[in-house]
């Protein structure tokens, strides 16, 4: 079985606020950063952990989209809008061995979550989804694992079916009588 961890161990984290005050001899080691929605995950955390670790699966959607305001014939400004919505966040269990410096995991995906997605436009905007296995002491991230999530295929005895609505042509009206056209 072939082990994906999160950064070589003894090698400094990157972010300056992630495991400042805690030895860098701690990895969080998971079987594959790869996974298909419904199915099972698992690894292992080593290094001197201490009370107070916790394991959690996020899953998070964050967009960015440029567009142009402008406000009665004035020439458009560019503009940004972000947002950021939170798909998952699970705690999971970690079963300690013998051992205090080793605790092991494994758990269940959630069925219905989307694939793991990225995409830019040329004009700057983007969007993604994606998914983390974050370790925690105390109050502090330690380590963060990025796990790329394939969306479960849908089953072949329950086919999408496709639905048309019949378009209905309606008439514009001015002022409740004099006719502008139709939609």
């Amino acid at each position: 079985m072939k082990i994906a961890s999160g950064r070589a161990k003894n090698k400094p984290i990157n972010n300056r606020n992630m495991g400042k005050n805690y030895p860098h001899n701690i990895a969080l080691e998971v079987n594959s950063k790869f996974a298909v929605a419904g199915t099972s995950l698992s690894g292992f955390c080593t290094g001197e952990f201490g009370v107070g670790a916790s394991l959690y699966f996020t899953g998070t959607e964050c967009t960015k989209v440029v567009y142009t305001s402008s406000s009665s014939g004035s020439i458009g400004y560019p503009r940004e809008s972000y947002s950021t919505s939170n798909i998952v966040r699970s705690i999971i269990r970690l079963e300690w061995s013998k051992s205090p410096s080793v605790a092991s995991f494994r758990f269940h995906i959630p069925d219905q979550l989307p694939s793991s997605m990225y995409h830019k436009d040329g004009n700057g905007s983007y969007c993604c989804v994606s998914y983390q296995l974050k370790l925690q002491l105390g109050r502090e991230i330690v380590e963060v694992v990025p796990i790329r999530i394939i969306s479960k295929p849908s089953s072949p005895c329950n086919p999408p079916l496709p639905y048309l609505e019949e378009h209905v042509r309606r008439r514009i009206m001015l002022m409740c009588c004099i006719p502008r056209g139709s939609i």
